[in-house]
């Protein structure tokens, strides 16, 4: 055994943390690998030469709670850190979590998980909690919005880089053709047409890409508002139909909600764009007595079905699915993908939040109507 390997197996054996490696399944379930020993012993299991699901090994909100922090270890591709209370070993204690992602070294791609938890010492004193609580939710807000501001950047530069500058060195390949190709009208001509189409459809996926990056003023206007006019500009970019169907109660929802919503229609709508070639997308949303539920619906062709998991293929595809669930999963909600490959049936994505608003009894619905799609306001009875 060598320096480094001896080094490695006793700072597991006898390190403070409870330490841990994870794989990921292709539905995007994660599974525990190796365990240290104070791990094992703190769950009272051994995984010795065997993969345990996370929900086999803890209770089912400890289990949701960790897999959330693995979810965003996957959407942001880097080491994540965070502080939340577990119950592991009977008694619940507040934890400090940090997870690290495992590439391959020839493709890159995230393979496996590693991290620890670490028992934060309890404080006895209540104001201390309070000032400690209002502090970290400060910092965590902070952090969020520059973290927010920073996946605009990088997905605006990945977008245009991806996709719009290969409509760009199209048309330059193709002026290049052109010049040899002057004495033929009849192929000058095709490839002028094909200069063209490359380069308007560049020109559009630029105003989509900006307009749908762009983020909304939600603390102006809220989100019935915010949406509405979203939509259709979106709708008037890219000239696909689009219908909005919105209960005026989603303005009730809590801020940080809200904007959890807009981030996941948007990106949502990115991918509709990009990818289904459909011509029509519906927006829904409506509150239930105990949820809020969002519904995009698209015509279009369709995607392959690990697109919409969690796991190591999906990152292939880029991280927009995998952050929408961590998003939500951080605030108690889901996220459902229903799509076929084959058909043309289409897209459904479906987000749920849990909320606590005192819904009563709405007026009857409003509708409007949009230059470039269908909208109206709808108002339910619970």
């Amino acid at each position: 055994m060598s320096a480094r390997s001896a080094y490695h197996k006793l700072h597991t054996k006898n390190a403070p943390e409870y330490l841990f490696g994870m794989q990921i399944s292709d539905a995007g379930q994660f599974f525990y690998e190796s365990m240290s020993p104070a791990f094992e012993r703190l769950l009272g299991i051994s995984i010795e030469g065997s993969e345990r699901a996370i929900h086999d090994c803890m209770s089912e909100e400890d289990a949701k709670s960790i897999c959330a922090s693995c979810d965003a270890c996957l959407a942001k591709g880097r080491a994540v850190r965070y502080r939340h209370r577990l119950t592991l070993g009977g008694r619940r204690r507040e934890f400090d979590t940090t997870i690290n992602p495992v590439r391959d070294s020839e493709s890159g791609n995230i393979v496996k998980l590693v991290g620890s938890h670490r028992v934060i010492e309890e404080r006895t004193s209540v104001d201390a909690l309070d000032r400690t609580a209002k502090r970290r939710a400060a910092a965590e807000l902070e952090l969020r919005l520059l973290s927010l501001q920073e996946e605009v950047q990088q997905r605006i530069s990945s977008d245009l880089h991806d996709s719009t500058c290969q409509h760009l060195i199209a048309a330059s390949l193709n002026v290049m053709r052109l010049r040899r190709a002057m004495r033929d009208n009849a192929s000058a001509e095709k490839l002028i047409d094909g200069i063209d189409a490359s380069i308007d459809q560049a020109q559009r996926e630029i105003r989509a890409f900006t307009y749908l990056l762009h983020p909304q003023n939600l603390l102006t206007d809220g989100l019935k508002s915010t949406t509405e006019q979203f939509v259709n500009g979106f709708s008037a970019r890219t000239s696909l139909k689009t219908s909005l169907e919105i209960a005026p109660e989603v303005d009730q929802l809590s801020y940080e909600r809200q904007r959890a919503v807009l981030r996941v229609l948007q990106e949502a709508l990115m991918n509709v764009f990009r990818h289904a070639q459909a011509t029509q997308v519906k927006v829904a949303m409506e509150t239930k007595d105990t949820y809020f539920k969002l519904r995009v619906t698209d015509n279009g062709r369709g995607m392959p079905i690990n697109q919409a998991r969690s796991g190591p293929k999906a990152i292939s595809f880029g991280v927009g699915i995998p952050a929408m669930r961590a998003r939500l999963r951080q605030l108690g909600g889901t996220l459902e993908i229903h799509s076929s490959a084959t058909g043309g049936q289409g897209t459904t994505l479906c987000a749920e939040l849990p909320h606590a608003l005192p819904l009563k009894r709405a007026r009857q619905p409003v509708r409007r109507h949009g230059l470039q799609g269908r909208h109206r306001s709808i108002a339910r009875q619970h």
